[in-house]
């Protein structure tokens, strides 16, 4: 378990989610990301305000939906000022490309995420699908375009 960047932490395995109250109260933790396949854990104690499940065993069955999903709750829940756990009940090391589809939702170049990942507190060496990123951040690229352009204007 650490602090992988400011507002994100990062955890593994199934034990987590039942001291999950004690766990919430020493960090600040309020959102979570939660990867796992068959069916989401139970944490234990207070609800998490915000609260993602996907069920993705390993970043090779994240489809681009999974990837722009992830990317686009992490970046709300901090911009709401939400701390975020990225949780994969089979590893931490599992949750990293979740970080990668934040860095990249939030306009990194998919380069520059991949090596952030690719620093301690991960596992290297990083293998992972370059050329998924890409589609990723050419889908958030054109959907934040999407939303900024429907959004209203400031009054004058």
């Amino acid at each position: 378990m650490t602090w992988v960047r400011d507002g994100i932490f990062a955890a593994g395995g199934e034990a987590l989610p039942e001291d999950w109250e004690a766990f919430a109260a020493q960090t600040g933790i309020t959102a979570i990301l939660h990867l796992r396949p068959g069916a989401p854990a139970v944490f234990r104690g207070p609800s998490p305000r915000s609260f993602l499940w996907l069920e993705v065993a390993a970043e090779d069955q994240a489809t681009l939906s999974d990837r722009l999903l992830a990317g686009a709750f992490v970046e709300a829940c901090l911009r709401d000022g939400q701390r975020v756990l990225l949780h994969a009940s089979q590893g931490r090391h599992r949750t990293r490309w979740a970080l990668v589809a934040y860095r990249i939702w939030s306009g990194a170049a998919p380069e520059a995420a991949q090596r952030e990942a690719a620093r301690a507190p991960w596992l290297a060496p990083y293998a992972t699908d370059t050329v998924a990123w890409a589609r990723m951040a050419d889908a958030a690229h054109d959907l934040r375009r999407e939303r900024d352009a429907t959004r209203p204007s400031p009054p004058p």
